[in-house]
């Protein structure tokens, strides 16, 4: 097999220096959006979106993908914490607080329904835990503003609806999976607007540079793609 390049030599083979930058006028969140329109057909494509919108995703295959995402949404709200107790910004530092907590609520109501009780007792796929270490790599780097962190969640915050968008959530009947695309691919969430401007402000105060921002968003794009392949692909009639 052969080695995948560096991502940030990737990211410089597309992306020149001297235009690794918005346009004029462009926010942040627009660009770095625009850089990935690619992974984001990926993720439209993938395993478990498309095996949701054509009702054929085998429920075994379901449930260890929510198993490992009460994992990834315990310990994203350690990352969360982590970075709220590097910030020396007090604004920034409650949002990241209140962000932990809120993710608290997410995983405690997931254990609950999934009758999760230990999680060292779940054994994560590859896809899952390179997804945990990359966000919490950026949390822990004193190298990295904490308000990448906040940048790292931002593609899962911002896809998500996005992907509810694109096959139709709110309109059409996905079978068992109806329920669970309604609520979990929402047309209308816009949570990840407030993200994005705590990271267009950090931007603007130059604690962050686009080059840096679009090398993390665009893993945590890989990383999204990665985890919903990393279901079995299925076939059925739409």
């Amino acid at each position: 097999m052969r080695s995948a390049l560096p991502l940030i030599f990737l990211i410089t083979l597309l992306c020149p220096s001297t235009h690794c930058n918005p346009r004029e006028g462009q926010s942040l969140a627009d660009y770095l959006w625009e850089q990935t329109t690619e992974l984001q057909e990926q993720a439209l494509n993938s395993n478990f979106i498309q095996g949701v919108k054509q009702g054929c995703l085998d429920p075994t295959q379901f449930g260890a993908f929510m198993v490992q995402d009460s994992v990834y949404c315990y310990e994203a709200t350690v990352t969360w914490q982590t970075a709220a107790d590097r910030s020396l910004n007090a604004t920034v530092r409650e949002f990241l607080k209140s962000t932990a907590d809120s993710w608290k609520g997410y995983w405690e109501w997931l254990y609950e329904a999934w009758h999760i009780k230990n999680t060292e007792g779940i054994h994560l796929g590859e896809a899952a835990a390179k997804y945990i270490s990359h966000s919490r790599a950026i949390a822990e780097n004193a190298a990295d503003a904490p308000e990448y962190t906040i940048l790292a969640f931002t593609p899962c915050a911002k896809l998500w609806p996005w992907l509810g968008q694109q096959i139709g959530s709110g309109e059409k009947d996905f079978g068992v999976y109806t329920s669970w695309v309604e609520e979990n691919l929402d047309c209308f969430s816009e949570g990840y607007k407030v993200y994005q401007d705590y990271v267009q402000w950090a931007y603007d105060a130059g604690k962050v540079t686009a080059e840096r921002a679009l090398e993390i968003f665009t893993d945590s794009m890989r990383s999204e793609v990665a985890f919903f392949n990393s279901v079995e692909k299925c076939s059925g009639g739409e």
